[in-house]
Parts: C-alpha cells; structure tokens; sequence
C-alpha cells in the first residue's frame, strides 16, 4: 500500500511541476469525481484512503484542475493524513510537497491568494514545524492582505512560527509583541461583530494569550512598541485605550502610560478616567494636580459609595484640618467607611505636640487630642468591624500616651469627665486614663 502511494504522489509532483494538465472532456472529469467522492466520504472519517480513490482523485487534481474547489480541500486532507500517518522521511516529504502543491494550484485556478496562502503556511506549520521561516513568510502574507478578514487558524500558526522565529534569533521580541497586538485586533474585531471567525478567535484567545507569555515581554518592550505609536498619533482612542490596557499591569509607573491615561481621559473623559489620574499623580507625590483630578472625578460620579472613595483618597494624600474635612465627607456618603474614621483619629494625633504648644496646662492639652483620637478608633471598629484590629492598634497607640490616675487628678480631673479639644480640632471627649 504504502508503494502505491509513494508511486501516486511521486507521479502528481512530477505532472503539476512540470504543468501537464491532459485536454480531457467532462465525462472523464464527472466519472473520476463521482468515484472519488463516493469512496472519500467514509474514508474521511476512518483515515484510511485507499489506492482507488487515491487514483480516482488524482486523475481529477491533474486533468479537470477546475472541476471543483472540493478537489483541493479534500486533497489536503487525504495528503495531508497519509503524511501524519507515514514513518519513512523521505516519503513524508513527498507527501508534505504536495499538500503545497494542492495549495499552489487552488491558488492558481480559482484565486483568493490572500486567503490560502495563509492556509497554506499554517498547514506547512503544523504538519512540519521545523520550516517555521517559510511558514511565517505565508501566514504574515495573509494577515497583512486580510486584515480584519484574516483566519484564525492562520494567525495561530503565524503568531507560533513567529515565536520560534524569536527563539531562533530571527526576529526580535518587539516584532513578535507587534504581531501578537495586530492578531488581537482582528480577533477583538471579529468577536464584537459577531463574525464566525470570532467564534473561532474567541476559542483561540487563551492559546493566543499563552504564546505572548512564552516570550516574557517586559514593561521596556511593551514600551518599546507603542512609545512611537503614540507620538505618531497621539490622540486615536483606540491607540490610547490598548496602550493604557497593555501597560495598565506592569507600566502603570511610565510615563508612557501616564500621557496615554491624558489623552483619553481628554477625549473620553469620565469619573473612573479621572479618579485613575488623579492616583497615578497622588503616586507621583504630585498632590495639586491628583486633588484636581479627583475633584473632578467627583464632579461626574453618580455612585455615593465611589464619591466616598474618592475624598477617602484625598484625605489620605493631604493634612491637618483639610484631612479631617474630606475624611468627614467620605463618611457623609458612606457612614461605614471605619478607614475614614482611623484617618481622622491619626491626623487629631499628629496635631498633639503642635496643640499643646503654648497652652498654660501643654500636658492636658496633649492628652486631650490623644483621647479623642481613640474615641475616632472606636468609631471605626464601630460602624466597620473588618477593620477592628487596625483600629485597636491605632487605639493601642494612642493609650500608650494616656496618663496615669495620679498624673490627671494633679489637674484636678478625673476619669470620664467631660473634656472639650480646642485648637483646629475643636471636639467634645471624655478624660481617661491608661
């Protein structure tokens, strides 16, 4: 059997190399595809192709090359098992070199290039993965003239042949990343558009996504990539949105992405962008212009738990009295907010050196801010169990500087008389005692 074949295909290189496609009428052509179809039906499913239909499809393929375009799928198959299935190399090859010639002459006699020269190259890859150069060569080919229409199976295999380029020396990183961005485009637009080669994508992204990963891009390559996109065209939303979601992980310090985070937000503001700016600035130290970002975060928020977040935010990023005012805010939409609580009690307690200061009694003074302080952390634990035992830290902080019974009577006080905190803070609290 295995003869057979190797004489079949040895015979079909030799006709197609050479172009010798016999003048036959259509009788001949009709018999020959009435006989192969019948047979290559069931044989399909098993995977044994016999002699016959072999010879019924070949004569077919070499003298009615326009009869069907069903002749060139179906000899893709045929080969393309015989060659799965095939020990002897030299036999694999001959099987291998006509499954491109198949491809070669479906190109030639009904067109659409564009199109099967990237089947062809992704058939040569999976079937041969070591001729990854010439595979890559044919599926870019099909990609680039697809573009949106691009097929799955074609941009899989390129996006692997690519990777072995990279791992070979042949190309470099930055290519392969610009690649892996171009395939994710076609397959993002396929999959919102609801196309059946979205289907097939959709099946294909986490294979897609495990390949970009192989090659560790870092945030310098990532930069690499788009820093001279985004001077090119600094103000396309689609450009900014896949740069600030590519860098949004292991780039949120660029300034790559800060610029892009800019420009979007300019062109599709909303209380998120403005919130995500005004942090990347907090980070940055940059305390003015991340406060005039969260306000006007504010300014477009409708959630009240958000609104609440966001003058958590800026109570955490400013001081003293201005602290306490948006941490009072945060809680006037959100009264469960204990963090904000723990804020309030910790600025109260930076102020106890700088409150007592020039009073007539300093010590009572200070350890009147430190009591309120811990009245805030109790507040906390209060309204927000979750944060309970930071709150009692802080208290445990703040009772360490509480003094001791004889210490509040030599001020004629005692424990749990009423006690207001004057200074900014300008509270009622209770004396007590450590």
């Amino acid at each position: 059997m295995k003869r057979v074949f190797s004489i079949i295909t040895a015979t079909v290189c030799s006709a197609l190399t050479l172009g010798a496609f016999a003048q036959v009428d259509s009788t001949y052509c009709q018999e020959n595809q009435t006989v192969y179809l019948l047979r290559y039906k069931n044989e399909s499913k098993t995977k044994e192709f016999t002699p016959e239909t072999i010879n019924a499809w070949r004569n077919l393929f070499m003298n009615c090359p326009t009869q069907s375009k069903n002749t060139y799928i179906h000899g893709v198959n045929i080969y393309s098992t015989l060659y799965k299935k095939e020990k002897d190399e030299a036999k694999k090859k001959q099987y291998l070199d006509t499954v491109m010639l198949i491809y070669d002459n479906r190109i030639k006699y009904f067109g659409e290039e564009e199109n099967y020269i990237g089947r062809k190259g992704a058939d040569l890859y999976m079937l041969d993965p070591t001729q990854y150069e010439k595979a890559y060569e044919y599926c870019r080919k099909s990609i680039d003239q697809m573009g949106n229409n691009a097929e799955a199976k074609t941009m899989v295999m390129c996006l692997q042949a690519a990777v072995k380029k990279y791992q070979n020396k042949t190309m470099e990183k930055t290519d392969v990343i610009a690649l892996y961005q171009k395939i994710t485009d076609v397959c993002n637009y396929n999959i919102s558009n609801g196309t059946k080669n979205g289907q097939a994508c959709e099946k294909q992204m986490p294979a897609i996504e495990q390949l970009f990963l192989s090659i560790k891009p870092d945030c310098s390559d990532l930069i690499a990539l788009f820093e001279p996109q985004f001077k090119a065209d600094p103000t396309n939303p689609e450009l900014l949105t896949k740069i600030t979601d590519n860098l949004s992980k292991d780039c949120a310090s660029s300034d790559l992405y800060m610029k892009a985070s800019v420009e979007l937000d300019k062109i599709q503001p909303s209380a998120q962008s403005k919130r995500k700016l005004g942090d990347m600035y907090a980070e940055k130290k940059q305390i003015s212009t991340a406060m005039d970002y969260y306000k006007e975060a504010i300014a477009l928020e409708t959630e009240d738990s958000r609104k609440a977040a966001i003058y958590y935010k800026m109570a955490t990023i400013t001081s003293g009295a201005t602290s306490v005012s948006y941490a009072n805010k945060a809680l006037s939409f959100n009264s469960s907010l204990g963090s904000a609580y723990l804020v309030i009690a910790s600025k109260y307690a930076e102020s106890a050196s700088s409150c007592a200061s020039g009073a007539e009694f300093p010590d009572l003074e200070r350890w009147k801010v430190y009591w309120v302080a811990y009245d805030m952390c109790m507040k906390a634990k209060a309204v927000d169990p979750s944060i309970a035992s930071q709150a009692n830290s802080y208290a445990a902080n703040y009772k360490s500087h509480f003094p001791d019974v004889e210490a509040l009577f030599g001020y004629n006080v005692t424990e749990g008389m009423s006690q207001t905190v004057g200074c900014w803070i300008n509270q009622t609290t209770t004396a007590k005692i450590k």
